[in-house]
């Protein structure tokens, strides 16, 4: 009992101030213990970790500043490398365009000078055979065979009017 009448005797507010006045000069001795160390040239191992923390951070902090460089970089290259990828594709894009325009030129004057080599035969046909007024089934399939693919061609004109009618009248002989 006489512990705790002791404890309840205890002036609270003087211990708290008395250990806040010791951790404070224990602060200010310690600060004081460093900075004569710090001008001494001297290292405490808190120092040195400390030391080695800001430097490992500014190391830090120049890796990233490099990496966002070299990021901003490759994507310049990659931006300049799409462009000339897009370039390219037009290039060829247009080239194709020219081929496909030169082939359906071709095509279009290879079928005109088909449809003139047809028409020829058609029209050789046509004044062998008109005043004889007869002709085999060999020459007959022949004929209309060109015939057809006359059509298919596109021709038109005096052929179907003049010498179709012509031909459809001939007899056939075998």
């Amino acid at each position: 009992m006489e512990a705790i009448q002791a404890l309840l005797n205890i002036n609270f507010p003087y211990v708290f101030i008395s250990v806040f006045v010791i951790l404070a000069g224990l602060k200010s001795t310690v600060s004081l213990f460093e900075w004569v160390i710090e001008r001494l040239g001297l290292e405490t191992k808190n120092m040195r970790k400390r030391r080695e923390e800001h430097n490992l951070l500014i190391q830090t902090s120049q890796d990233l500043s490099k990496l966002q460089e070299q990021h901003e970089e490759s994507v310049r290259q990659s931006i300049r490398h799409d462009e000339m990828i897009k370039s390219d594709i037009s290039s060829l894009t247009d080239s194709i365009n020219g081929i496909a325009n030169t082939l359906s030129d071709m095509q279009a004057k290879e079928n005109e000078t088909k449809l003139k080599e047809i028409k020829g035969s058609l029209i050789r046909y046509y004044n062998k055979y008109k005043d004889i007024g007869i002709w085999s089934k060999l020459e007959k399939d022949a004929f209309w065979d060109l015939f057809d693919d006359y059509e298919k061609r596109g021709g038109d004109g005096y052929i179907h009017s003049i010498v179709e009618p012509v031909m459809r009248e001939l007899t056939e002989v075998e």
